[in-house]
């Protein structure tokens, strides 16, 4: 089980051997934890994860090589070959690299997408493999880095599995880049006592999140949204806010506890959150939520598409009617593209197509009726950058947000139809109070979730304002220091959600 007392040992004893018994190979201590990791929780399906590691591999060393044969080729020729020649040679390698680029990605995208598509297909039984979503992603980032000449190619496969197979990021994310992160891995890392305490605090800090927070809430919006009984649309609309933080909770917890374990290890993983319900806008929340996956979605989907010859042509023929036109209208296009993929990157399903072109369309639509808004700005004399007018942009966003959360919540068209006829027919605003305790949680957990929540939330606040928590705890007093992190602890032992059918490892994006 993820991140229960036994894999808690685990980290322990590689914590032991890495930093004494390996000191030297650090690196070795890793791979060897990660591959053993991996193979306990997915025996059957690491198949899939050797596949992706020895595909990318092989396939990022011939595009290299590739690269380096036309710029050999072309010097040595120099004073040979006219022009069009040249031309030719450059066309015939970059015609290979790019079908040597299409194969893999196919490949590796192709066994995602069988499990991603399982319900329609006659292997139902499937499980997605543990982290395959992600180190597909990273890897075939990876590999067109190589293509475009922006990294080499690593030439140890022992080095490179261990890029793929890095067992805190494996389960969900963040989805890291290979500059980034490939060279921690064999740097010296010194024992630090300060530097595991505050790995340990983050992941106290997520565990926090993830069993007070996240699970005592799924309990309430699992039973609103799976209830026969029909609930009434008041608490439907509760429990589709409430998931909004359930996510949150859960998914940020998660990556906390990932970025905290790797922290005692010496390796920084990329950022994935930044207080995204402090946006304003739909498009602040996508730079501030999953940044992994926006930033991937954006380097390698989103820009290619905008700097491609039909984009161009299509902003050519509108901005000769409207330059404003011309500039946002194949932007919009791209941008529902995009969240198309982020939909399908959840799931083949109605429900994460219909979210992702939900959120596609509102960041289109801001885009191109932007003049109009301005104008409303001027008419009324709006300031956007005013306190009132934030606090509007938060709210309207958080609203957006659960709107495109409705359609995900049951996971099904069925479920989405029924808890909108809810929402219409019988919202019944008073059963938020009379009924609300019929749900599995009393009004003593939504207390804890409350005050739990409320935590969270000073701590977010100070965080925006640039206050570096953890540096901020580590230069108080010892007795302090030690007090805290005892409450954290005993909180998080006292409040967490437990019970015979509670299992640890159900992060919502462990799924994905």
């Amino acid at each position: 089980m993820v991140y229960s007392f036994s894999f808690l040992v685990f980290v322990a004893v590689l914590l032991l051997a890495y930093y004494s018994v390996f000191k030297n190979h650090q690196w070795i201590v890793l791979l060897v934890g990660s591959l053993a990791f991996y193979l306990y929780t997915t025996p059957i399906y690491s198949v899939f994860l050797v596949i992706t590691t020895v595909m990318t591999f092989f396939g990022a060393i011939k595009l290299e090589q590739l690269s380096d044969f036309q710029k050999s080729s072309i010097k040595e020729n120099k004073e040979i070959w006219s022009k069009e020649e040249k031309k030719a040679f450059k066309g015939m390698v970059s015609k290979k690299k790019r079908i040597l680029l299409t194969i893999i990605v196919t490949i590796a995208f192709g066994m995602l997408m069988v499990f991603k598509c399982k319900k329609y297909l006659p292997y139902s039984w499937l499980i997605l493999p543990l982290g395959m979503s992600f180190y597909t992603f990273q890897s075939i980032g990876y590999l067109i880095d190589v293509y475009r000449g922006d990294v080499k190619a690593e030439r140890n496969f022992l080095h490179y599995a261990l890029f793929v197979s890095y067992f805190p990021q494996i389960v969900q994310g963040p989805i890291n880049r290979f500059d980034k992160l490939h060279h921690q891995f064999f740097e010296r890392h010194s024992l630090d006592f300060v530097q595991i305490r505050s790995g340990l605090w983050l992941f106290l800090w997520g565990l926090f999140k993830k069993l007070v927070i996240a699970d005592r809430l799924a309990i309430f919006v699992n039973e609103i949204t799976e209830h026969t009984d029909a609930p009434a649309g008041s608490l439907v609309v509760v429990a589709v806010f409430l998931f909004n933080i359930e996510l949150y909770a859960d998914f940020s917890g998660g990556i906390d506890m990932v970025r905290g374990i790797s922290e005692m290890f010496g390796i920084r993983l990329a950022e994935n959150f930044n207080r995204p319900f402090f946006a304003t806008t739909i498009g602040e929340y996508w730079h501030r939520w999953h940044i992994s996956l926006s930033n991937w979605i954006r380097d390698y989907v989103f820009y290619p598409l905008a700097l491609s010859k039909t984009y161009a042509r299509l902003s050519s023929k509108l901005s000769k009617k409207n330059a404003h036109l011309g500039r946002t209208i194949p932007a919009g296009f791209v941008s529902v593209f995009t969240f198309l993929l982020i939909g399908l990157w959840h799931e083949l399903s109605f429900a994460y197509i219909a979210y992702g072109l939900w959120h596609g369309f509102i960041m289109a639509s801001a885009q191109i009726f932007e003049p109009f808004f301005s104008f409303l700005d001027r008419c009324f004399s709006i300031d956007r950058d005013s306190y009132a007018m934030k606090l509007f942009g938060r709210a309207r966003t958080w609203i957006l947000i659960s709107i495109g959360e409705l359609f995900t919540i049951t996971g099904s068209f069925n479920g989405f139809q029924r808890l909108f006829s809810r929402i219409i027919h019988n919202f019944s605003w008073y059963r938020v109070i009379t009924d609300i305790e019929m749900y599995s949680l009393t009004y003593k957990d939504f207390f804890v979730v409350g005050v739990g929540v409320i935590i969270w939330y000073v701590v977010s606040v100070k965080q925006e304002k640039g206050v570096h928590i953890r540096e901020r705890i580590a230069a108080q007093p010892w007795l302090f220091r030690y007090a805290l992190t005892a409450g954290i602890i005993m909180i998080t032992l006292i409040f967490g959600i437990y019970g015979s059918s509670y299992n640890a490892d159900d992060f919502i994006y462990g799924g994905f």
